[in-house]
């Protein structure tokens, strides 16, 4: 039996399922509204009407045909092998929603087309037992036979009826044929064409030209109604040059992306509307409603075709714009923006990149150029030669800065290349520092897609993780980032180490004409440099480095890239260190020129050379120590431990402060030797003036002094210097210091000696004058009346050298005149026993004359001159004549002689008060 009560429900379902395109009467996803009339568009006109009203005649009955082909209208839900009560095992009214299931379970019916047994046992019958079947198809054959009996019954009782409606049927058509149904009268439609034709003409004649007027006045309100919908579209061209010449972009990119979107929203439409024409070319979905033609269309085109030529000139500035490198990076990142919503071709964000790049590079280059060509000219101009003279006037002058602490050096005329020279680092490490930065934090938001389309960007949060990662990011320009990063660090560090010729690790060496090596110095030295300004400027350079190199380590560049300025800084320390060694060392053998011969206020026994010289040598080794340690690198020294530094720049100091000590050790000895020639003749005349009682054309006052320099360094200068080598390089200098002791002994005995060598003659010549040439005949010469002039003259010659000695240096006078008395015993004795013999009277002369001697240089008697004095003594007393001996009148004359030089002693006091010592001298006084 036909289940006739679920037909019309169902029929019901599947209308609404077509009236809205529904697959399902429980949809789960939003399906878009297929376009159709809209509320808001013009009234229809007639014929619009009719079209439309014709393809819905067209629609009906192909969804007929499509319900009849399937069995939707009807379906037998009934078992045929009468096993259940129904084929499906709910209502199909309720569970069957969706079209293809109906059309699924409508072939499961027997009566379908496309029933299949297999299919319907499979579906249906799936856990009935086969006895069951068995049973079933016994029943299924029983109703087959019953329906076709029943057939066979229904045919045999209405045979009469059905010939009787087939005679009837024949008599009709004969009588059609005989009368009009046939070819010559066209079957009966002949008359009736003729009327419908001559009806149509007259309508055409009546109704044709208000339909007409009807059409033109339908397409003119349809173009104003286009024009006024699409007002914005259409003055978009000169709305986007408005807003361009006022420079008002984001309201030009928002007006084009409004226009954007109108524009595809047309062109969607237009493909749809022709995928939509039926047979007959009529557009189903009705472009018409709209008022939307294939002409107005090519006016759409044309007027959008006027918007890219306007926005590829808006792409053309915006870029223009991301190419300018001073603007800051949050307007560039919105200029890029900007780019992907004008749909450019070109990545905007690695056009930006780009630019940068060669821009920073560009400038580091030009900035380089610019600084060289500064310092070739500031040297073309220094019209001096390379000469000692020259750097000896700068760097006394640069001593008298660190001894005043007032060690500013930017006013200073011999410093102007090293300003520029300065200057040159600090630009460039200046220039990378601003650049370098934002340039990897462009990259890093390059790479990690913040510049990406934002059609790139939906994409990838609507592709997943894996999609995310991939999308909108291209790893060779990733790595290309990394690379122009690192080329930009190793162009930095090229101008650099090419600037301070850092590739070449040791200065090359020259051999001299006398056979020994001499250093070549770099070549971006200036002419005379002079060491403190070497030392000072590369500190300051080294420092200036050190802080860029610390800065851009805190931006955490990726890769290699920071490995170039790592390199760098090792090469500069090492080379700097090196350069202030030997120019260290250069300097210490003209320092010898700063000798001006004037006492030090502090040390009266020195001259002020010797502090000058402290200074240099200190200043030297502590700037050497902040560039081996890096020191200078931080702000806070206090808090910074101080760095061990590295045995190899440890070996290298040391080696040039003891050779230029040794160096320096050297020039005093030359200056004693040599005659003073002054260093600047203009300051002669206050030099000579501060000078006052010391004579610098004299050998003997320089020797004296230079003695007296000797003196203080052995004793103070050279430990000191040697306990804050220690102190800072953290290594053990006794060897050294021994060395250094032995080496100033040394010379202070040649130069010391020299000097009692020259007064030593003068008091022999006086002497042996004296006692062998004068005359005097020492066996008969009568008793003694008074000391001879020799002695006085030769005591006179060391109360000139007393005076000289303690003019110039206190402390030596009693070294100085021990020596000489040592000396003149010597002469004496050697003198004396020239002498045959003595009588009486030449005995108590000679006698006399020793003690007299004697007693007045008493302070000065060293264990060797009374050693001599004693020789002296005895030789006399050997060469005495004892047959003029006689006991008692020797013993009066002995008296004699002891009141003779009581009373030469007391009329001598005056004369010789400077051999006396100071306790004495207060008494007398």
């Amino acid at each position: 039996m036909v289940n006739r009560t679920e037909v019309p429900e169902y029929a019901e379902d599947a209308a609404i399922l077509r009236f809205y395109n529904l697959e399902s009467l429980e949809p789960d996803v939003w399906m878009d509204e297929v376009s159709g009339p809209s509320d808001d568009q013009t009234p229809e006109s007639t014929l619009q009407q009719f079209a439309r009203q014709k393809g819905e005649w067209k629609e009906r009955p192909s969804i007929k045909e499509s319900e009849s082909a399937n069995d939707l209208q009807v379906l037998d839900s009934t078992d045929p092998l009468g096993l259940r009560p129904s084929i499906f095992e709910n209502d199909p009214r309720r569970n069957t929603t969706n079209i293809m299931q109906l059309k699924e379970k409508s072939s499961l019916v027997i009566t379908n087309k496309s029933f299949q047994p297999r299919h319907f046992l499979l579906q249906v019958h799936k856990k009935t037992p086969y006895n069951d079947l068995v049973a079933g198809e016994e029943r299924l054959r029983l109703h087959v036979h019953q329906r076709a009996e029943a057939l066979k019954s229904l045919v045999h009782t209405n045979f009469d009826r059905f010939v009787s409606a087939k005679k009837t049927v024949d008599h009709v058509y004969d009588e059609m044929k005989a009368k009009q149904l046939n070819a010559e009268e066209e079957y009966g439609t002949r008359n009736l064409e003729f009327a419908l034709k001559e009806a149509n003409s007259r309508a055409d004649q009546v109704y044709g030209p208000i339909v007409e007027r009807r059409v033109k006045v339908d397409k003119v309100r349809s173009t104003l109604g286009i024009l006024q919908r699409y007002k914005f579209f259409f003055n978009l061209p000169s709305s986007l040059l408005e807003s361009i010449k006022q420079h008002k972009y984001e309201a030009a990119i928002r007006d084009y992306k409004r226009g954007k979107f109108v524009y595809h929203d047309l062109k969607k439409d237009g493909s749809e509307d022709n995928d939509d024409l039926d047979v007959d070319g009529v557009p189903t979905s009705l472009e018409d409603e709209g008022n939307i033609t294939e002409l107005h269309r090519k006016v759409f085109d044309k007027v959008w075709s006027e918007v890219d030529k306007i926005v590829v000139e808006l792409r053309n500035i915006l870029l223009k714009m991301l190419s300018d490198p001073w603007r800051s990076m949050e307007e560039q990142e919105k200029t890029i923006n900007f780019l992907f919503d004008l749909d450019t071709t070109e990545d905007p964000a690695w056009f930006y990149l780009d630019s940068q790049y060669r821009w920073i590079v560009g400038l580091l280059k030009e900035t380089y150029e610019t600084s060289a060509e500064r310092i070739k000219s500031l040297d073309k101009a220094n019209e001096t030669e390379e000469a000692d003279i020259p750097r000896a006037l700068a760097l006394k002058k640069a001593i008298e800065g660190i001894q005043t602490k007032g060690f500013d050096m930017e006013r200073d005329p011999d410093t102007r290349i090293w300003r520029v020279i300065s200057d040159l680092v600090k630009s460039l490490s200046t220039l990378l520092l601003r650049c370098l930065p934002d340039f990897w934090r462009l990259s890093k938001a390059f790479i990690e897609g913040k510049f990406a389309n934002k059609a790139l960007k939906v994409a990838n949060e609507s592709g997943g993780r894996r999609r995310r990662q991939n999308v909108g990011v291209d790893l060779t320009k990733v790595e290309q980032c990394q690379k122009m990063t690192r080329n930009i660090v190793d162009l930095y560090a090229a101008l650099i180490a090419n600037h301070f010729s850092l590739t070449k690790r040791n200065l090359a060496t020259q051999r001299s004409p006398d056979g020994t090596d001499k250093v070549i110095m770099p070549q971006f030295l200036p002419k005379n440099a002079c060491s403190i300004h070497v030392a000072e400027y590369l500190t300051r350079i080294i420092g200036d480095l050190a802080h860029c190199v610390n800065d851009i380590s805190a931006i955490h560049l990726a890769g290699e890239a920071f490995s170039g300025l790592t390199e760098l800084m090792e090469q500069a320390r090492w080379k700097f260190v090196e350069v202030i060694c030997r120019c260290w060392e250069r300097d210490a053998k003209i320092f010898f020129l700063l000798e001006d011969w004037i006492l030090d206020t502090d040390l009266p026994q020195c001259t002020s050379l010797l502090k000058r010289y402290y200074d240099y040598h200190k200043f030297c080794a502590r700037s050497a120590y902040k560039i081996s340690s890096l020191i200078a690198t931080t702000d806070d020294l206090g808090k910074q431990e101080r760095a061990e530094i590295h045995p190899e720049y440890v070996e290298k100091i040391r080696g040039a402060f003891l050779e230029s000590t040794y160096t320096f050790l050297d020039g005093l000895v030359r200056l004693a030797f040599s005659d003073y020639t002054p260093l600047n003749e203009k300051e002669e005349i206050q030099l000579a003036k501060k000078r006052e009682k010391i004579d610098v054309h004299s050998m003997d006052m320089r020797i004296l002094l230079t003695v007296g320099n000797l003196a203080h360094m052995r004793s103070t200068v050279i430990k000191k210097l040697i306990v804050l080598f220690e102190k800072a390089y953290k290594c053990n200098m006794e060897e050294d210091l021994k060395t250094l002791i032995d080496v100033v002994d040394q010379l202070d005995k040649i130069l010391f000696d020299d000097y009692i060598k020259r007064k030593s003659a003068l008091i022999r010549d006086i002497v042996r004058q004296g006692i062998l040439l004068s005359g005097v005949d020492w066996y008969s010469i009568p008793k003694p009346t008074e000391v001879h002039a020799y002695v006085y003259e030769a005591l006179m010659t060391l109360v000139m050298v007393h005076s000289q000695v303690s003019n110039v240096s206190k402390q030596l006078t009693h070294r100085a005149l021990s020596a000489l008395l040592e000396n003149m015993a010597t002469d004496c004795l050697e003198s004396f026993r020239h002498v045959e013999r003595f009588g009486m009277g030449g005995m108590l002369q000679a006698t006399l004359e020793i003690e007299f001697m004697h007693q007045t240089l008493q302070q000065f008697v060293t264990p060797a001159a009374s050693d001599t004095l004693q020789l002296i003594y005895q030789s006399i007393e050997q060469s005495y004549d004892a047959q003029q001996q006689n006991t008692g009148e020797l013993q009066a004359e002995l008296n004699h002689v002891k009141d003779l030089l009581v009373f030469s002693r007391k009329s001598t006091v005056v004369q010789f008060l400077c051999f006396k010592q100071n306790k004495e001298r207060k008494q007398r006084a």
